[in-house]
C-alpha cells in the first residue's frame, strides 16, 4: 500500500517520472481502453458460448437445420436475448470489478462512483429523463408514425418467459452496461488528458455502438441518452443515478412495447 502522503506527491508532481510503483488512481486511458477490451472479449465468449449451445440443442431436433437462418432468428428471439443478457452481466461486471481493485490507491467504491446521494437526487434526474423519453418519444412518432421498432415487439413475442425478459432488459443489461461504462470505463477516461467532457462523448458513442441491433436513428436515440446519463454521472457524483436513469428508460421501453402490441392483431 502506497502512503498517503507518497499518493498525494505522486498525483500533485508529474514532475516526479516513473517509479518503482505504478502511479496511484485509476487505470490511465491506454490502459482502460485495452482492459475495456478484455472485459468485452469476456461478453462476446459468453454470447458465442450461449449461441452454440442453442445451434447444438436446434440440431438434435432438426439435424438439416439452415444454421444461417437458424442464427438470423435467433438474433431477433425473445428468450435468447434473455438468456444471453443474464449470462453476459456477471463477466462483465465480474471483470469490472476486478480490474477497478488492481488499481491502486482507489478503493472499488471510489472507482466506480458507489456513493449514495439519496433519493431526492435520483427522484430530481429521473424527471429530466423522463422530459428526454417525452421528447425522443414525439421525434420519433413524428418522423416515423410509430414509437416502436418491429424488432422489440418481435423479441417480446418471442419471449416465452416474459419476467425473464423483463429482468433481463429494466434490472440487469442497465446494471451491467453502467457499472462497465458509466464506472469503470468513464472513470479512466475522466482522469486522463480527455476530462470529463470527453469521458461523457467517449463513453457515449461506445455505449451507443454497443446497440447494433438498431438502425441508424435508432442508435442516434441511443447516443443521446448515453450523453445525458454521462452527465448525470458527472454532475450527481455517482453511478447509482445513471443507473435508475437507465433503469427507467428501459421500463418505459419495455411498456411502449407491451401497449404497442395490446394494440394491434398479433398481441401475445
Amino acid at each position: 500500500m502506497i502512503p498517503a502522503e507518497r499518493q498525494e506527491q505522486i498525483l500533485t508532481d508529474p514532475a516526479l517520472g516513473p517509479t518503482p510503483e505504478r502511479r496511484a488512481g485509476p487505470w490511465g486511458f491506454w490502459a482502460t481502453l485495452g482492459l475495456s477490451v478484455v472485459i468485452g472479449a469476456g461478453y462476446v465468449v459468453v454470447q458465442t458460448v450461449v449461441v452454440a449451445v442453442a445451434v447444438i440443442a436446434a440440431l438434435q431436433r432438426t439435424p438439416n437445420l439452415d444454421v444461417h437462418e437458424f442464427g438470423r432468428q435467433l438474433a431477433r428471439n425473445g428468450l435468447f436475448w434473455s438468456v444471453a443478457v443474464c449470462a453476459g452481466a456477471p463477466v462483465t461486471i465480474g471483470l469490472t470489478v476486478l480490474f477497478a481493485s488492481l488499481a491502486r490507491g482507489m478503493p472499488v467504491r471510489d472507482y466506480l462512483a458507489l456513493h449514495w446521494r439519496g433519493w431526492k437526487v435520483i427522484a430530481a434526474w429521473l424527471g429530466v429523463m423522463l422530459l428526454f423519453i417525452a421528447f425522443a418519444d414525439a421525434a420519433t412518432y413524428l418522423l416515423r408514425g410509430r414509437l416502436v421498432p418491429p424488432l422489440l415487439e418481435e423479441v417480446y413475442r418471442t419471449a416465452y418467459f416474459v419476467p425473464l425478459l423483463w429482468f433481463a432488459i429494466v434490472v440487469v443489461a442497465p446494471l451491467a452496461e453502467e457499472v462497465f461504462f458509466r464506472g469503470f470505463f468513464f472513470r479512466g477516461i475522466e482522469c486522463s488528458r480527455a476530462g470529463p467532457v470527453g469521458a461523457i462523448v467517449l463513453t457515449s458513442f461506445a455505449w451507443a455502438a454497443l446497440h447494433t441491433q438498431y438502425d441508424l436513428y435508432g442508435v442516434a436515440v441511443i447516443l443521446v441518452g448515453g450523453l445525458l446519463l454521462g452527465y448525470a454521472r458527472l454532475r450527481s457524483g455517482t453511478l447509482y443515478v445513471p443507473l435508475a436513469l437507465h433503469m427507467a428508460q428501459n421500463l418505459v421501453a419495455t411498456l411502449e412495447v407491451v401497449l404497442s402490441l395490446s394494440l394491434t392483431p398479433y398481441a401475445v
